[in-house]
């Protein structure tokens, strides 16, 4: 054990570093799980690449000389030796890679990545280093660089936004294997670390780990500078969302008003539109485009008259034609605005009331002539509307709304879409709960 110690003293020195960065670093983390600090500093010690290639080193010697009889015989079996050393280093990485993740928690590259760094950082270190004390210095001097490079980006780092991390850890890797390999030629060519080195050599060989591990080094840094300006845009983007979003939820509020009806409904019938698409819709930006566009599906309102949307009892044939006109009205409003949201908006307005039947208005489509945004709000607007109270008529029990909406199933609205509101029922039933009409 004193002979293990004495031998591997530096890399059990940066195990300890390793531990003691990344229990820190996962106190800061967001998206890390949080475990105890003690027995967390320990997990981090043992799964650290400079404590596993200890273990691999050990391994890869016993291994050898079990099978070849003696380390005197490396020189005459090296072409043999040091791709089994590349490979065994490679899999006792991915080992403690994968360890790291389940540990931290952090998947999806982020946990390989932060890994990986350390990783060849270590192995720049052997590849540099000609004793156990030069490289520990060289150890501790990539340390400090490495934080000189990233500390204005380290508090980023930490947030884990919109960084490419499987872009920088196949990087990573490729500077993991050139690495390997320029610790290999040590074997290959026996003269660099012969007592007569040819200095002009090593130095070389110095030169292409230092120039490759610079440009890793650089990448990493120009990723997350990318990733600082895709955060702004996306920042900008949110803000500008948002404030249109104001302006929708407004101009909606006021077609709401007008026919009797509240804001608290077009938020329903907007969120429950949103759960739907996400089990029918594939692409995100169209699951959030929904839920703005349905709150614009009755803007067509406006146009009809008060006195029609206000009437308290039944309405004549001629009066409901007039109500049904709201949908083309919807239709002309939207026509001459640009953007996604509008264009969807456009179509849930002048579609919302087709029927999978073809016995809807105002074009009698039928199935899936009819655009699959309007059969979702189709679905989401008629329960909203039967589970709230209208000046004709009082809400009725979620239950038999529920089964009204089944019970039209292939009739008035689209088998999947009716699916899939029965699929996300009970969070469509929170959402209510959550906005309730304030009498």
């Amino acid at each position: 054990m004193q002979d293990i110690i004495y031998s591997y003293w530096p890399k059990i020195v940066a195990a300890l570093w390793f531990a003691s960065m990344n229990t820190f670093m996962l106190g800061k983390s967001e998206k890390s799980i949080k475990r105890n600090r003690v027995l967390g500093f320990f997990i981090l010690f043992l799964v650290s690449s400079a404590f596993i290639s200890i273990l691999g080193e050990i391994f890869l010697v016993k291994t050898y000389t079990t099978a070849v009889g003696s380390l005197e015989m490396l020189e005459n079996n090296v072409l043999v030796f040091v791709p089994y050393a590349v490979l065994l280093d490679c899999l006792l990485v991915h080992i403690g890679g994968m360890l790291f993740a389940k540990y931290t928690g952090l998947w999806n590259f982020i946990g390989a990545t932060i890994y990986m760094e350390y990783v060849c950082i270590e192995h720049l270190s052997s590849v540099l280093s000609v004793s156990p004390w030069s490289y520990f210095v060289i150890y501790v001097a990539l340390q400090v660089i490495v934080y000189l490079i990233q500390r204005k980006e380290l508090e980023y780092v930490l947030r884990l936004h919109t960084i490419q991390w499987k872009r920088i850890f196949f990087y990573l890797v490729g500077l993991f294997f050139v690495l390997d390999l320029l610790y290999g030629a040590y074997y290959i060519f026996p003269q660099l670390v012969a007592e007569q080195v040819d200095v002009t050599n090593l130095m070389w060989l110095d030169t292409i780990a230092i120039l490759t591990s610079a440009f890793a080094a650089g990448y990493m840094k120009l990723s997350f500078s990318e990733a600082k300006e895709i955060d702004k845009k996306l920042s900008y983007m949110t803000e500008l969302h948002e404030s249109q979003e104001g302006i929708i939820v407004t101009l909606s509020e006021i077609s709401e008003a007008k026919s009797g009806e509240t804001g608290q409904h077009i938020r329903r019938v907007a969120e429950y539109s949103r759960l739907l698409a996400q089990r029918v819709l594939d692409d995100p930006e169209d699951i959030e485009t929904i839920r703005m566009a349905a709150m614009m599906h009755d803007i067509g309102k406006l146009l009809v008259s008060q006195d029609i949307l206000g009437k308290p009892g039944k309405l004549t044939d001629e009066e409901y034609e007039k109500v049904k006109m709201h949908a083309q009205y919807g239709w002309d409003l939207l026509a001459n605005s640009e953007g996604k949201i509008m264009e969807m908006a456009r179509i849930i307005a002048l579609q919302h009331h087709e029927r999978w039947d073809g016995t809807g208005y105002p074009s009698h489509l039928k199935g899936d002539e009819i655009s699959i945004y309007a059969q979702i709000v189709a679905v989401t607007d008629v329960y909203d509307a039967l589970t709230s109270r209208r000046s004709y008529k009082d809400a009725w029990a979620p239950t038999e709304a529920k089964q009204e909406i089944v019970d039209q199933r292939g009739e008035q609205f689209s088998p999947a879409i009716v699916d899939a509101f029965l699929a996300c029922y009970s969070d469509i039933e929170k959402i209510r709960m959550r906005y309730v009409d304030k009498e």
